[in-house]
């Protein structure tokens, strides 16, 4: 199915914003225009991470993924998928994922832009929002998808966070 040349046009100036926005902020990034997309890094406080957005015209929405430098083996599935079910709990805007398969995890933070337009102000939050809970989670996961943190120790960390 064909996508309008509305919501081409408005996924182009999404991404233009977006892109003006890592450049104010002398962020160093890759950029794809045929397929609207960013690939870019951060480095927090512990572990580095990667970070995916893409603009996207059919479904009029901007999305960032950022994985986890690691894959969750299938003995700690669960308790990862219990991890992620108490962060997701205090996150009012974004959540963890996983995929119980290949044990990928990572965060997602998604922004409607239907019949709107979004500020550099958004990106920078859609940015800053990702990097903040990846930053705050992902040596805690870790060290539960390692078996060196309990679910009880866990819970207790994101409960006093």
């Amino acid at each position: 199915m064909a996508v309008d040349q509305r919501k081409i046009s408005q996924a182009n100036v999404v991404f233009s914003t977006l892109c003006t926005a890592l450049d104010n902020k002398k962020w160093t990034y890759n950029r794809d225009n045929e397929n609207l997309i960013v690939r870019t890094s951060a480095v927090g406080n512990d572990l580095s991470m990667k970070l995916f957005i893409k603009v996207d015209a059919e479904r009029e929405l901007m999305y960032l993924k950022s994985p986890m430098p690691f894959k969750v083996c299938q003995e700690k599935i669960n308790d990862v998928e219990t991890a992620l079910s108490i962060a997701n709990w205090s996150i009012l805007n974004g959540c963890f994922e996983m995929d119980r398969h290949d044990g990928y995890c990572g965060f997602k933070l998604v922004v409607v832009f239907m019949e709107s337009l979004i500020s550099e102000s958004v990106c920078k939050y859609l940015i800053n929002m990702s990097c903040n809970m990846v930053d705050k989670y992902n040596d805690k996961l870790y060290a539960v998808a390692q078996g060196r943190m309990s679910i009880e120790e866990f819970e207790k960390f994101a409960k006093d966070e």
